[in-house]
C-alpha cells in the first residue's frame, strides 16, 4: 500500500508502502499522516541502472514519517565482521562474529569499580529510566567495571540527566563515594600507531593514570589508522585541563587536538553473561560493515538477516543503520513479505515489476537511503522472506519496469481494493492518469474463513461468536431467530467478528447460553471488515484528538456525506459539520485504524420502519417509541429492542448511541491490488496483463 500527500493540488511527498497479506499483517495498519512531513522524492523517474545498489534504511531519524529509531544496533554474522570507511581503501577486520554500535555523544558516567555487581546493581538501576550500558576498563592490572547512562544530543541534557540522578536516593546510595560525570565527545589524539597492540599499551598507560582513553580506528588520506584518544570529555574547558596529565602520563608523545572526520572508538561492553565488542561512532564519517559470510543478522530489528552490507553513520544526531545490497536480491526479499510465494506465478511476477518500478522512482527519498524496510516504502524482512518460487520471478522478469511517456511511473499497490480500486483524487486529492477505478476480484481474501453469528445475549449485550464454537437449535424461535448455544463454558462474545490481541470479549459465557443470531458474516478479513461499536463520546473524542474540527455539544450525527468514484468516503459530517482532514485517506486513522475508506457506518439509534404503503419512513432513538405487533398490541421500545429488516436480519436498538464501520478492502485502493492479481491470475491473465489492467496506458519496458 502507498500513501501520499497533495499540497494544493501539487504531489509534494510520497511515501509508499504494501501491506503484506499474511501473518500478521492485519494486526496493525500504518497511520494515514504517515505521508505527512517526508522529504520530497528526489530525482523522481530518473534512469537507473536494473542492477544497481538500493539502499535501505532500517534505523534513522528520516523525519517524522518513520518510526524506527535506534540507540544501539547489534550486528552478527557466522562469518567474521569487517568494517571499513566509505571514503577509505582496504578493511579493518573488527575480528569477532558480534559487534555493537551506537553514537559517541554526551552521556552520563554513573559509577565505575572493581566490584562487579556493584556495577550491576547501578546499570539495573539506570536502565529502570534510561538506556545505559556496563564496560570493561583496564586499570593498573585489574578489570574495572564503569557504567554510562544515554546518549543526550547536548551537554546540558546530560546535564540535566545528571542532576536527576544524583536527586535519586536510591541510585546515590548505590554509587556513594564515587563522582558521576558527564561525559561527552571531546579528546585529544595522543599519537598513532602501527598496531592494535602499540595503541593499547598507550591508551593503558593513561588508564592507569585514571584518564579516560580509548584505541580508536580512524580514516586519513585514503586510509585507516590506529589512533589512541584520550579525555572523553564534557566540555571543551574540561578537556583543556586534561593535556598537561596526557602529556605527563606519554612522555614524549605529541599531543594534539582531533582532527579525524571520523572514527571508531573501540570498548568491551560486558552484558553480565558475557561481552561483546563495542564501537562509538563518532563524526560524520559513513562505514561499511561487512562479512566474508552470506549474510548479517540485526538483533534489533526482530533478530533478521539481511545480505549486502550495513552502513553506519549518524544523521540528524541520530545512529542511522542502512542495507545496501543489489536491487534483484532486495526484490526477492520484498515480493516474498508482500505476497505468499505459493501464489500464481503470474501474480508473482507482476509484484516484482511493481516493487522494481516503484523502488527506482524513488531516487534518493530519504536521503540516505532510497527506501525504508517497512510498509511506508515495501515490507523488506531479508533472508526470511526468500523463497525459490520468488527469485524464479524475479529472475524471469528481471530489469522489467512500467513507464508512461518514456518515465517510470510511481508503480504504487495495495493489499486488497475491495472489489473497486481507488481514484488518486479520492484518497489524497490528487490526480495520477494510470490510476483509474476499476473492478477488482478481490473476494479471494474471504476464502476459508470462518462465518460468525451476530449474536444477542438476554441481558441486552451483542457481539460476535465464531461458528465452530457454537451448535444452532434445529428449530427458530416465536420471531424467526435461530438460536445459538456454545459448546464449551467460558466461550467469548466478541466485539468484531476476528480475534485481536487490542481488543477483548465483551462478554464471557457458560456452555448452552441462549444466543440469539441476528446475522451471519465472513470473519474480518482484507476483502470484508467490521470495527466497533464504538460510542458517540468515543467517536468525538476521536474526531477533537485527530482533527481541528470543532463540534459543540454531543455527537448525535455521524454521516457519510460524499463518495468517490470508487465508493470510498471522501467527506464525512458529524453533527453536520464536515470532519476536517488533509485529503481523504486520513478518515482511516482519525476512526481507529480503519482498513479502508471504502465503508458504511452505522447507527444502532437509527432504523428505517416501512408503512402500509410500502414507504420506509426513518426512526432515530427510543425514547417514547412502541412497537405495535401483528396483533395490534403495543409496547414500548427499550434497551436490547431486536430489529429485522426486510431480509430477516436483525439488530440491537439502545437508548445510548453506538457507531459501527461496516467496510471492504485493506489499504488506500490505488494501483494494483494484491488480492486481484491473484483473482486475475486464477483467470488465467499473465503478469504483463495483470499490471496493464491495474496500471493504465503504461508499457512494460526492458531497461
Amino acid at each position: 500500500m502507498v500513501m501520499r500527500t497533495w499540497l494544493q493540488r501539487t504531489a509534494v511527498t510520497v511515501s509508499a508502502c504494501a501491506l503484506l497479506v499474511g501473518g500478521s499483517a492485519f494486526a496493525s495498519l500504518p497511520a494515514a499522516e504517515a505521508a505527512q512531513g517526508t522529504d520530497a522524492v528526489a530525482q523522481a523517474g530518473s534512469k537507473t541502472e536494473a542492477n544497481t545498489a538500493i539502499r535501505v534504511a532500517l534505523f534513522g531519524n528520516l523525519g517524522k514519517s518513520t518510526q524506527n529509531r535506534a540507540g544501539q544496533v547489534t550486528l552478527s554474522s557466522e562469518g567474521v565482521l569487517s568494517v571499513k570507511s566509505r571514503s577509505a581503501s582496504g578493511q579493518v577486520a573488527i575480528g569477532t562474529k558480534q559487534a555493537r554500535f551506537s553514537l559517541d555523544g554526551y552521556q552520563v558516567k554513573l559509577f565505575e569499580s572493581k566490584d562487579k555487581a556493584a556495577a550491576q546493581a547501578v546499570l539495573k538501576r539506570a536502565q529502570a529510566s534510561n538506556s545505559a550500558y556496563m564496560i570493561q576498563i583496564p586499570r593498573r592490572g585489574a578489570t574495572f567495571y564503569a557504567v554510562y547512562a544515554g546518549s543526550y544530543a547536548t551537554e546540558a541534557q546530560a546535564s540535566k540527566a545528571l542532576a536527576n540522578y544524583q536527586a535519586d536516593g536510591t541510585m546515590k546510595s548505590l554509587t556513594a563515594g564515587y563522582s558521576s560525570v558527564v561525559a561527552g565527545p571531546n579528546y585529544w589524539q595522543a599519537g598513532t600507531y602501527g598496531s592494535q597492540a602499540e595503541a593499547n599499551a598507550a591508551r593503558n598507560a593513561l588508564l592507569n593514570a585514571n584518564i579516560e582513553a580509548y584505541t580508536v580506528t580512524i580514516e586519513g588520506e585514503g586510509a585507516h589508522h590506529t589512533a589512541v584518544w584520550a579525555g572523553q570529555a564534557g566540555s571543551q574547558a574540561a578537556l583543556s585541563q586534561l593535556k598537561a596529565s596526557i602529556q605527563q602520563a606519554l612522555p614524549g608523545t605529541a599531543v594534539r587536538e582531533v582532527q579525524a572526520q571520523g572514527a571508531l572508538i573501540h570498548s568491551i561492553e560486558d552484558t553480565g553473561s558475557g561481552t561483546i565488542a563495542r564501537y562509538s561512532v563518532y563524526g560524520a564519517q559513513k562505514w561499511a560493515l561487512s562479512t566474508d559470510a552470506q549474510s548479517i543478522k540485526v538483533s534489533e530489528r526482530s533478530g533478521r538477516s539481511y545480505r549486502g552490507m550495513m552502513e553506519l553513520s549518524s544523521y540528524n544526531d541520530e545512529l542511522a543503520l542502512v542495507n545496501e545490497l543489489p536491487l534483484e536480491q532486495y526484490l526477492v526479499s520484498v515480493v516474498g513479505g508482500e505476497i505468499y510465494p505459493n501464489w500464481p506465478e503470474a501474480s508473482l511476477k507482476a509484484q516484482a515489476v511493481a516493487a522494481r518500478t516503484f523502488v527506482l522512482y524513488q531516487g534518493n527519498k530519504f536521503g540516505i537511503a532510497n527506501v525504508v524496510d517497512t510498509t511506508l516504502s515495501q515490507a523488506y524482512n531479508g533472508l526470511e522472506k526468500e523463497t525459490d518460487t520468488v527469485r524464479r520471478a524475479v529472475e524471469s522478469t528481471a530489469g522489467e519496469v512500467l513507464m508512461s511517456d518514456g518515465k517510470l511511473i510511481e508503480a504504487i499497490f495495495n493489499s486488497n481494493a475491495g472489489g473497486m480500486t481507488a481514484e488518486a483524487s479520492e484518497v489524497w486529492g490528487g490526480g495520477l492518469p494510470w490510476a483509474q477505478a476499476t473492478k477488482s476480484p478481490d473476494e479471494g481474501a474471504e476464502a476459508g474463513k470462518y462465518a460468525w453469528y451476530y449474536v444477542a445475549l438476554e441481558d441486552g449485550k451483542v457481539g460476535y461468536v465464531r461458528e465452530d464454537v457454537v451448535q444452532l437449535d434445529a428449530g427458530r424461535d416465536q420471531a424467526g431467530f435461530q438460536i445459538a448455544r456454545p459448546i464449551e463454558d467460558n466461550t467469548n462474545i466478541r466485539p468484531f467478528p476476528a480475534v485481536q490481541s487490542n481488543a477483548g470479549p465483551i462478554a464471557s459465557v457458560k456452555k448452552n447460553t441462549r444466543l440469539i443470531v441476528m446475522d451471519t458474516v465472513k470473519e474480518s478479513n482484507a476483502y470484508s471488515w467490521i470495527r466497533g461499536p464504538y460510542t458517540a463520546t468515543e467517536v468525538l473524542n476521536m474526531i477533537q484528538s485527530k482533527t481541528k474540527t470543532k463540534i459543540a455539544g454531543p455527537l448525535n450525527t455521524l454521516t457519510i456525506a460524499e463518495r468517490g468514484p470508487s465508493g470510498r468516503a471522501t467527506k464525512i459530517e458529524a453533527n453536520g459539520v464536515p470532519v476536517e482532514v488533509s485529503y481523504p485517506d486520513a478518515f482511516r486513522s482519525v476512526f481507529g485504524g480503519l482498513p479502508s475508506t471504502m465503508f458504511d457506518i452505522v447507527s444502532t439509534k437509527d432504523y428505517a420502519v416501512m408503512g402500509s404503503d410500502g414507504k420506509a419512513v426513518a426512526g432515530s432513538g427510543i425514547s417514547g417509541k412502541q412497537a405495535i405487533g401483528g396483533n395490534g398490541s403495543s409496547a414500548s421500545l427499550k434497551n436490547g429492542t431486536i430489529v429485522v429488516d426486510g431480509q430477516g436480519k436483525g439488530r440491537v436498538l439502545n437508548a445510548e448511541t453506538m457507531y459501527i464501520f461496516k467496510g471492504k478492502g485493506y489499504g488506500h485502493g490505488i494501483g494494483m491490488s494484491q488480492w486481484g492479481a491473484k483473482g486475475l491470475a486464477d483467470q488465467g491473465y499473465d503478469y504483463e496483463q495483470i499490471l496493464k489492467y491495474y496500471y493504465k496506458n503504461v508499457e512494460l519496458v526492458q531497461r
